[in-house]
């Protein structure tokens, strides 16, 4: 949508850690990309191009974000963020060792819902959510943040 490349990422990644913040590095898939190439690749080969000659001890969060469940209503599995967000973890792993890996967070965003959040939170690297639409609704938000109290975690 804003026509950014692999490239334009990896100097926007370079460009938050020389002014000292953090980046959220955003990776998702198309429906086309889905269907093609299945849900780990394309996210894995964005995020490999977008931490080319990046200083990954400096921070990073990595949001897997399929770009069809955007505002779709319609949210990947927790079976597949967990594929995803395990791939991503080891080409963390693979760049910067496994402290770094185990360190950074994945988080998941694509239609997040309070209905849907505890399933993908008890996947072991989807660390958080990145909430869309359904922080725009009060009530919504507040259940997707209280997500432990209703599965008594």
């Amino acid at each position: 949508m804003h026509a950014e490349t692999d490239e334009v990422v990896r100097d926007k990644v370079a460009a938050a850690h020389r002014h000292g913040l953090v980046p959220v590095l955003c990776v998702g898939e198309t429906a086309e990309d889905l269907e093609q190439h299945g849900a780990s690749a394309v996210p894995v080969a964005q995020l490999r191009a977008a931490l080319e000659g990046a200083d990954v001890s400096k921070g990073l969060v990595v949001a897997y974000e399929p770009v069809w469940a955007i505002g779709s209503g319609q949210a990947a599995t927790p079976e597949q963020a967990q594929q995803v967000a395990g791939a991503l973890r080891e080409v963390l792993r693979e760049i910067a060792g496994d402290d770094l890996a185990a360190a950074t967070r994945i988080l998941y965003g694509g239609s997040v819902k309070a209905a849907n959040i505890a399933a993908f939170m008890r996947e072991p690297d989807v660390d958080g959510a990145l909430v869309g639409g359904a922080s725009l609704d009060l009530d919504e938000f507040s259940s997707i943040v209280r997500f432990k109290k209703h599965v008594g975690a």
